[in-house]
């Protein structure tokens, strides 16, 4: 290659270069953008499922008034159809910052409401996270209504475009942690959370299995403070640690689209 000749290739690098960090700087410029509408305008999307009596509804209002636990809270069982819950701001923002948040509904868990309510609801939100709940009762129900979640995921393609994670909280550690540990009650979900890493992998999107108890806020806060930094258009970065406590069974699969 003669002196031109490697005069005009390194030109055109150092051009390449110039350009690429310029739509890097664009790129970082939308995605600020995009994350400041949906935390501070629109409300960021998600959802939550759940066999009943798994405390979707105590979540739900665990997150509307962000306090540390809601004492005497017993809600009725959710009827049929859901019932709406307006788009909220919360401080569980990685950066102590408010976020507004929009669940939508609040649906049952019943299993004549998955197949209606639960496809419903997935198909108008189009959320970007999945909160599902599970508790040590019940494994049977758990699995089959984990396992339509997981169905509804590959079937609704439109749906799930945007979706980042799914974060399972195995709820209600008050009544079990002391008797078995959280690898112990998952031992029933083996097929179900392979599923779970298998489609999250091939889907693009993170998962994570939390222990959490909202009588004794135990794990919510983190819990809730992980999934909304996971979701939002634009992470602002959790603290720095060392190893994840035991009660987090995490995936790292997918990342920011």
């Amino acid at each position: 290659m003669n002196d031109s000749s490697r005069t005009a290739s390194n030109i055109l690098a150092s051009v390449l270069r110039t350009l690429a960090a310029i739509s890097r700087q664009v790129a970082d410029r939308f995605d600020t953008v995009v994350d400041f509408a949906y935390v501070r305008v629109l409300g960021v999307p998600f959802i939550v499922l759940g066999y009943r009596q798994t405390g979707k509804t105590t979540l739900i209002n665990w997150l509307k008034r962000d306090k540390e636990f809601l004492a005497g809270f017993e809600p009725e069982p959710t009827a049929a159809g859901g019932e709406s819950v307006p788009a909220f701001t919360t401080r569980l923002s990685a950066d102590g910052s408010g976020m507004k948040l929009k669940p939508r509904r609040d649906v049952g868990g019943e299993y004549a409401m998955w197949e209606t309510d639960w496809v419903e609801l997935f198909q108008q939100t189009k959320p970007r996270g999945i909160l599902f709940l599970i508790d040590h009762q019940n494994a049977y129900q758990h699995k089959d209504a984990l396992n339509f979640v997981l169905q509804m995921l590959d079937d609704e393609e439109s749906a799930r475009k945007h979706l980042e994670m799914v974060m399972i909280l195995v709820n209600k550690s008050d009544l079990w942690a002391d008797e078995q540990s959280l690898d112990d009650l998952l031992d029933n979900f083996r097929n179900e959370t392979r599923r779970l890493k298998s489609q999250a992998e091939r889907l693009g999107y993170h998962h994570e299995i939390r222990q959490t108890s909202l009588v004794t806020e135990e794990g919510v806060r983190e819990a809730m403070t992980a999934f909304f930094d996971a979701i939002r258009p634009r992470s602002q970065g959790l603290p720095e640690s060392s190893d994840p406590p035991p009660e987090v069974k995490a995936g790292a699969n997918g990342h920011k689209r």
